[in-house]
């Protein structure tokens, strides 16, 4: 079944009105003007956020126009992170032009990320990013360093105190990183 809301493309409802898609068309893959090649099923790295929060910019969940929420921002705590692309959408939108989004899964929050924006800003690492990060840099010190078990558990806890994970999940995923 399909609505039709005031500045929104179509939005395709599931029988509880809380499981929106994204807006947009759904493609099967995406190329960024940097190159990347992104499917539905890839994994992409996150880098760091580009506000001077330290949230990310282009990687976000979106305003639900069901629940009156306001996009909420990835936080810094979710750097370094791997997420599941689940779809990608092409967005056209008179006021802020095309784009196309990966709908994506990090731990169990799902969230979207505009891909050339997040790539082009170092929001999202791939193999483009690191080559010209790498061609721009004096040495390996402006790589990002991974994450320790302790910082993982810490970013963890974080977003429990942040209510992003249950105690259900905060506890899985604590017992995944101490294996």
């Amino acid at each position: 079944m399909k609505h039709f809301l005031p500045g929104l493309v179509a939005v395709c409802l599931y029988s509880n009105p809380l499981q929106a898609q994204i807006v947009g068309k759904s493609v099967p893959e995406f190329r960024t003007t940097s190159g990347t090649l992104v499917h539905v099923g890839d994994t992409l790295r996150l880098g760091r956020g580009t506000l001077a929060t330290g949230e990310f910019q282009y990687v976000y969940v979106p305003a639900n126009v069901f629940t009156g929420s306001q996009q909420v921002n990835f936080s810094s705590q979710m750097s370094n992170l791997t997420v599941r692309v689940k779809d990608l959408r092409f967005q056209q939108s008179k006021n802020y032009g095309n784009k196309t989004v990966a709908v994506v899964k990090a731990n169990t929050l799902n969230g979207c990320v505009d891909l050339d924006a997040a790539e082009g800003a170092g929001e999202i690492i791939t193999a483009n990013t690191r080559r010209a990060t790498v061609s721009a840099a004096a040495g390996p010190a402006s790589a990002i360093p991974p994450l320790s078990t302790a910082d993982e558990l810490l970013k963890l806890k974080q977003l429990y105190g942040q209510k992003v994970l249950t105690q259900a999940e905060y506890e899985a995923q604590k017992a995944k990183l101490l294996r």
